[in-house]
C-alpha cells in the first residue's frame, strides 16, 4: 500500500514539476478555489497522513523523505489538486500567515467545506502561525489534517510528528480564522 501511495505521489510530483519553458504573459483572474479543488486537496492530505511523514520546518518534499511543515502540506496538496486544471496557486511558496493575509478569502466557521483552510496560532496571541485543512465540524469539534511536531505529555518525546488527523473543540482559542484558498486562472 505504501509503495502504491509513493508511486502516486511520484507521478503527481513529476507532473507538477514539469516546466516547458513557456512563460504566460497574459493577465489572470483571481478567485476562490472551487469546492472540487479543495476536496481534491484534502484527499491528497489524506494520502500524506497515511504515509510515513515527519514534521520539518520549511519542508515541502513532494514524495522522497516526506519531511513537510504545515504550510508545505497545504501548498503541495493544492498543487496536486490543481494538476490538469485551468487554475494555479497565486504563489508557489507561502507561510501560514502569508496565506492568511494574501492568499485566502476569510469565511465564517459555519461556511467551512472539506479542504478549506484553518488558520491557527498560540492561545494567548492573535498571530497566525499554523495552518490545517478542514474535514468536518461534528459534535462541537473541528476535525482537520495538518503537519506539526508536538510533545503533548511533556516527556520530551514528540508524540505528534508529521501529518496527522486531529480535532479540537470548535471554540478552542488556537483557531484564529477560516478561509478558502485563492487561485488564479
Amino acid at each position: 500500500m505504501k509503495v502504491r501511495l509513493c508511486m502516486i505521489f511520484a507521478m503527481i510530483a513529476l507532473l507538477v514539476s514539469c516546466d516547458n519553458g513557456f512563460k504566460d504573459e497574459r493577465t489572470y483572474t483571481e478567485m476562490d478555489a472551487p469546492a472540487e479543488i479543495s476536496e481534491r486537496a484534502y484527499s491528497f492530505a489524506e494520502l500524506y497522513e497515511q504515509s510515513a511523514t515527519e514534521y520539518h520546518l520549511g519542508g515541502q518534499d513532494p514524495v522522497r523523505a516526506i519531511q513537510i511543515d504545515c504550510s508545505g502540506l497545504i501548498i503541495m496538496c493544492y498543487k496536486y489538486a490543481l494538476v490538469d486544471t485551468k487554475y494555479q496557486l497565486l504563489v508557489s511558496d507561502m507561510t501560514a500567515n502569508y496565506m492568511y493575509t494574501n492568499a485566502s478569502t476569510h469565511i465564517d466557521k459555519a461556511d467551512l467545506k472539506k479542504g478549506n483552510l484553518i488558520f491557527m496560532g498560540e492561545t494567548n496571541s492573535d498571530s497566525v502561525t499554523h495552518i490545517a485543512l478542514f474535514d468536518k465540524l461534528e459534535n462541537g469539534r473541528i476535525y482537520f489534517i495538518d503537519s506539526t511536531q508536538k510533545d503533548t505529555n511533556g516527556d520530551g518525546v514528540f508524540d505528534i510528528d508529521g501529518v496527522t488527523y486531529r480535532d479540537y473543540a470548535e471554540d478552542d482559542a488556537r483557531f484564529k480564522a477560516f478561509g478558502r484558498m485563492r487561485v488564479k486562472y
